[in-house]
Order: structure tokens, then C-alpha cells, then sequence
């Protein structure tokens, strides 16, 4: 791991709250601001979701599944999840 000092804060969450899935499904929300990825060991939301957009349907989130990969957003905004590949 990178020296915690020299990390921006996302950087440091990233590096701490690890997702359950890997970024190699292809969706967009990978490496946007808005997407919460599914923890590693969580028990919600179901483990058919990579994750949720806190954007798109606030409060409600909209939950990604797996196997419909997302490849454009209306609300994509770049942001850093990570600064390493799962």
C-alpha cells in the first residue's frame, strides 16, 4: 500500500473499503463520483449488484447489476474510486 500520507483522501477510502467486484465488467460507473461499489463481505444490497448511483434516483439509488454494463450515464461525473484495478 501507498504511504497513507501521500494519499488524497478518496484515494485512502479506496484503499480501505475494498468492493466485492472487480472493474473488469466494463460499466462506466466504475470511475464515477456518484457510484458506492458493493463492499467486500457485505450482505446488502444483493450479490447481483456491483453497486449504486447516489445521482440518478436520490434517495432511492439506483442499484447496477452485473450483467447489464452500463457504457454511458447522463449523470457521469469523473471521479476517483481508486487508483488501482480489483
Amino acid at each position: 500500500m501507498a504511504d497513507a500520507k501521500q494519499l488524497t483522501p478518496a484515494e485512502f477510502l479506496a484503499t480501505v473499503l475494498v468492493p466485492q467486484y472487480s472493474r473488469d465488467s466494463g460499466h462506466i460507473c466504475w470511475d464515477c463520483k456518484h457510484f458506492k461499489p458493493v463492499l467486500k463481505g457485505s450482505k446488502f444490497p444483493p450479490t447481483d449488484t456491483i453497486g449504486w448511483c447516489t445521482m440518478i434516483h436520490w434517495p432511492f439509488y439506483w442499484c447496477v447489476t452485473d450483467f447489464n454494463v452500463v457504457k454511458k450515464c447522463y449523470t457521469f461525473e469523473k471521479g476517483v474510486y481508486s487508483t488501482k484495478k480489483f
